[in-house]
């Protein structure tokens, strides 16, 4: 068993309440919180210098480290969190315990996914610079000691998970199809009919010989290629597809196939039902297993490891009793039978070491870093498995890189987050009884300058997901406001209500046919004990969230008057139509028992729209234009809704800009809005703690 307090063993929701009547009036919930309150010893930093909405889209973060085959540099992506011109300019990096980081390629290029070669001698990575491919992206080869990058394939299309071949022959990658060249002329001959939903493009499997260039195609026109890896021969792939592409085809059942080199047939392991990811090849005593991510859904735990036999057989849970979820699985270099997982427990990332045939789980997150914090990206191995790069950070400190022996304390060989230290607000995790007597926890963030005593604006910031979790890790971001608001000086509560991620199957399954309304009670339960503690003011509670977020800041508002301003960001507004206009409409299945047209009444009762009568607070939306995810006519209706019953509100999209808000300007524009609309409603401040 994993090394964690489960923290719900016991604890089941009482019956559901009705998403369509729940004032907060009624709740038979005592209000304290349940953890040991620590806001008397809190050292607040000063409030003499907010963090700017420029400085957060300028911020520089590592990603994507690499080791090196003898473990004594990392090569590493750095980009900032805006993007400044038409092209995003993402750089590659190599740094090493006794080497200072140095920077590899420059300019206004997306250079990404760097990869060492099993000698040592060069690095692969995928770029769009070249200006003559307006296709997407290529494979190029970097000397390690600087240079001139060399393109190698000729692949048009966008490229991704390159990965060299154990013996360094071929590099396998990843292409999604170019626009077909009769589609362009169409479009430039404005004969441009679209037939939705049957003009797919798939994303296959390519290797590319690394000393002539040639590539080959490995997957056939009718699989959709998710996730592979190579064979420890080096003459084939484990490989992931699925038959859904295009509309839908994030949440699609995978199948699981041996596909050789060659190009020959490919063979059936095994129809794995739900979502497949990261498969690893691993030789046991018993014989060769694959073992693989997979998501979970209603009625199996969420994402969790799994094997099959190599000959093919049923797919079987590795960690049945898992209380937290599987963010990523690797290989372990050097360790026969073995694969390494990053496992979110509650609030914390860290890695542990597998045994494939037994579940048996070694700590493998160093020293250092294992009391708090969390483990965000990584991990990557030497050859041995001696050597490990990875990425940490918590919730005062900026994420980094860190590069040494595996178990041991490493060295943080980058320092990208030094502007930052010394003035991101101290935090507290904080836990609650909820209707039901659910325990929920959450992050509280406290605002600069914060004295015992008095009390401050509170805002109840939401995760989107709903399947996901807030972690201990910094939140300086575009749609991670905690440190920003608290350097403007606002109380930050991030709840992980019912239904997130990291607490158990049992404690997911909560959300289920209940959408909206054990959520809501949670947030507002949350909030109402932060006044129970003296921290926030009741007359200045605000909420908002991104994505899920949105929807369900867009419910709680229909549900209570309690909060005085709120921030709709990409959100749900009704989720009838929400259904037939989003990618991924399959993944309303995991909580509701079936599509809206059999069963409209559940999907009604709990869209925000169904009762924006009751809605009297101020609320600011944000969507990006093109957001094929949440469709931007969510927020417009809510919009309309709220502008006809005369409730302030503001409706702001973003021109280019998907699901997430990646140029620079809309983010420093987006984080702008906020500060001010929230200052509007909710002044800062401090006030006494019997005001």
């Amino acid at each position: 068993m994993l090394g964690y307090d489960p923290p719900h063993t016991g604890v089941r929701a009482g019956k559901a309440a009705s998403p369509v009547s729940f004032p907060h009036r009624q709740l038979e919930v005592p209000l304290t919180a349940i953890s040991t309150p620590a806001a008397e010893t809190v050292t607040a930093v000063p409030p003499a210098h907010p963090l700017t909405a420029e400085e957060l889209a300028d911020r520089e973060t590592p990603s994507s480290p690499s080791v090196s085959s003898d473990g004594r540099r990392v090569a590493y992506v750095v980009a900032p969190n805006g993007q400044k011109g038409e092209k995003a300019a993402h750089a590659i990096w190599v740094a090493g315990e006794d080497e200072s980081p140095r920077q590899l390629t420059a300019g206004t290029h997306a250079d990404g996914s760097p990869r060492w070669s099993p000698d040592g001698k060069h690095l692969i990575f995928i770029s769009d610079r070249l200006e003559k491919d307006d296709d997407g992206s290529q494979l190029f080869l970097l000397p390690p000691s600087g240079g001139e990058a060399t393109p190698l394939s000729t692949l048009k299309g966008s490229l991704s998970q390159p990965k060299w071949s154990p013996d360094g022959r071929f590099i396998a990658v990843l292409r999604t199809d170019p626009e077909p060249e009769e589609i362009k002329k169409r479009k430039k001959d404005r004969d441009d009919a679209i037939v939705v939903e049957e003009e797919p493009y798939f994303t296959r499997l390519w290797a590319v010989e690394v000393n002539s260039g040639k590539s080959r195609l490995l997957t056939t026109a009718d699989r959709e290629v998710r996730d592979y890896d190579w064979l420890p021969e080096s003459d084939g792939f484990v490989v992931i597809t699925t038959n859904e592409i295009g509309w839908d085809a994030v949440m699609g059942p995978s199948q699981l196939w041996e596909t050789p080199l060659s190009g020959g047939r490919s063979r059936l392991i095994a129809n794995l039902g739900t979502t497949g990811s990261s498969p690893v090849v691993v030789d046991t005593a018993t014989g060769r297993k694959v073992a693989l991510r997979i998501d979970g859904h209603r009625a199996q735990p969420s994402d969790s490891v799994w094997t099959v036999a190599f000959e093919g057989g049923e797919a079987a849970n590795l960690l049945p009793e898992l209380r937290g979820i599987v963010e990523g699985l690797s290989d372990w270099p050097g360790h026969p039978g073995r694969v390494v997982a990053r496992i979110v427990e509650r609030t914390r990332a860290r890695l542990y070491g597998l045994d494939v045939e037994t579940g048996e789980a070694e700590t493998l997150t160093p020293p250092s870093l294992a009391e708090k914090g969390s483990i965000i990206g990584g991990p990557s191995f030497s050859r041995d498995g001696s050597k490990v790069a990875l990425l940490w950070s918590d919730s005062t400190t900026p994420e980094e890189l860190f590069l040494g022996s595996t178990g041991s304390d490493p060295t943080r060989v980058t320092s990208l987050g030094e502007a930052f230290v010394g003035r991101l607000q101290p935090t507290e995790h904080v836990t609650w009884r909820s209707d039901g007597g659910v325990e929920i926890e959450g992050i509280l963030t406290y605002p600069a300058g914060y004295e015992a005593g008095k009390r401050y604006p509170l805002i109840v910031e939401i995760h989107g997901g709903p399947s996901w979790q807030w972690e201990d890790r910094v939140m300086l971001d575009w749609h991670d406001w905690a440190q920003m608001l608290a350097s403007h000086g606002y109380a930050v509560l991030m709840p992980n209500p019912r239904g997130s991620t990291a607490y158990g199957h049992e404690f997911q399954k909560l959300l289920q046919d209940d959408i909206g309304g054990g959520e809501s009670r949670d947030l507002i339960t949350g909030a109402l004990s932060m006044v129970e503690r003296g921290i926030a003011d009741p007359e200045r509670l605000g909420i908002g969230g991104w994505s899920w977020g949105g929807y369900l800041t867009a419910w709680t508002i229909t549900q209570t008057d309690i909060f005085k301003a709120a921030i709709m960001g990409a959100g749900l507004a009704n989720l009838v139509s929400d259904h037939g206009q989003d990618d991924i409409p399959s993944a309303n299945l995991l909580y509701f028992p079936g599509h809206p047209y059999d069963h409209m009444d559940m999907y009604w009762a709990a869209s925000p729209i169904r009762h924006i009568a009751n809605v009297k607070t101020p609320t600011l939306i944000l969507h990006g234009d093109s957001d094929a995810r949440v469709h931007p006519a969510q927020g417009m209706e809510y919009f309309r809704a709220l502008k006809v019953r005369g409730v302030p509100v503001r409706f702001v999209r973003y021109p280019r800009e998907k699901h997430g808000i990646s140029e620079r300007a809309h983010q420093i524009d987006l984080m702008d809005r906020i500060v001010d609309w929230l200052a509007r409603y909710l002044p800062p401040g401090a006030s006494p703690a019997g005001a």
